[in-house]
């Protein structure tokens, strides 16, 4: 009868036990499930050209937060949204990364004239996951999902601000059957959060910041047309976000309290596109 030591033995049955199992049960896992379930990439482009925002920045001079607000005659042209993702759903999951900017200008100040407009611009990049509520043969869905959030902002007097936070959030993509190759559909979108780590910057003289509370919301309205053999959609799309974080800090030995961020919703085209598998689109025939 052969021995073996220990850790001699332990060797021999992950070798001959344990490793070939786990890469059997990763073949069963790939090849036989893929072929049963809905899955594929999708990805979503949108351009926003219309809109409306609002900065908040330290006050010069130590003065309490500095907020601005669009001139008169540009409410609707005061900020601008970009925004880009892909991702890919396996049957009941799905994950995305995306990316947004959005710029801010032809603010009026409040510790400014008329004639000196101010500007801002943020940037996210977010990767959400989560639970897919879907019907096999039909394009519609709802996903609920946790995301992670990194957020870039940047204005005036030198305000630059880093934060990473965390959000919940739902999306739903609903198609209403017109007995053709296109249908009419709704997309909802809505998230809130909170940034747990941050760096601020600015040029105004504060010292010692402290974050008192900060606040991560959005959402989305669209409605268009899916041509669904090709699953590409079209929507008319109104988005909003607000981004928030409120400091206490030191100038010139006294406390002073302000806020940073933007506020905006912005109008414009979103498409998107999806790639279902073989099995799904025998489905949808």
């Amino acid at each position: 009868m052969m021995s073996c030591s220990r850790g001699a033995c332990s060797v021999m049955i992950l070798k001959t036990v344990i490793l070939p199992s786990v890469v059997v049960g990763i073949i069963l896992l790939t090849l036989v499930p893929l072929r049963a379930l809905d899955r594929g990439p999708i990805a979503a482009f949108s351009c926003s050209p219309f809109g409306s925002g609002y900065l908040s920045v330290p006050g010069p001079d130590g003065n309490r937060g500095d907020s601005a607000k669009p001139k008169s005659d540009s409410r609707l042209t005061s900020a601008t949204r970009l925004y880009l993702s892909g991702g890919y759903y396996y049957d009941y999951l799905q994950a995305d990364l995306s990316y947004t900017r959005t710029w801010v200008d032809r603010q009026i100040s409040d510790f400014g004239s008329g004639t000196d407009l101010k500007s801002g611009a943020d940037s996210s990049l977010m990767l959400r996951g989560g639970y897919r509520f879907s019907i096999p043969g039909d394009t519609s869905y709802s996903w609920f999902y946790l995301g992670l959030k990194r957020y870039d902002f940047s204005s005036i007097r030198g305000t630059d601000v880093t934060a990473y936070g965390w959000l919940v959030g739902y999306s739903g993509f609903y198609s209403i059957g017109l007995s053709s190759d296109y249908e009419f559909v709704i997309a909802l979108d809505l998230y809130a959060g909170t940034y747990r780590l941050d760096r601020f910057l600015s040029d105004n003289g504060y010292a010692h910041t402290r974050k008192r509370y900060s606040v991560i919301a959005g959402g989305g309205l669209g409605a268009g047309v899916q041509c669904e053999p090709y699953n590409v959609t079209l929507l008319l799309k109104l988005s909003a976000d607000i981004n928030r974080i409120a400091y206490d800090a030191q100038y010139q030995g006294h406390m002073r309290k302000f806020s940073t961020g933007m506020a905006s919703a912005c109008l414009g085209l979103e498409v998107r596109y999806a790639v279902p598998s073989e099995r799904y689109n025998d489905k949808t025939r």
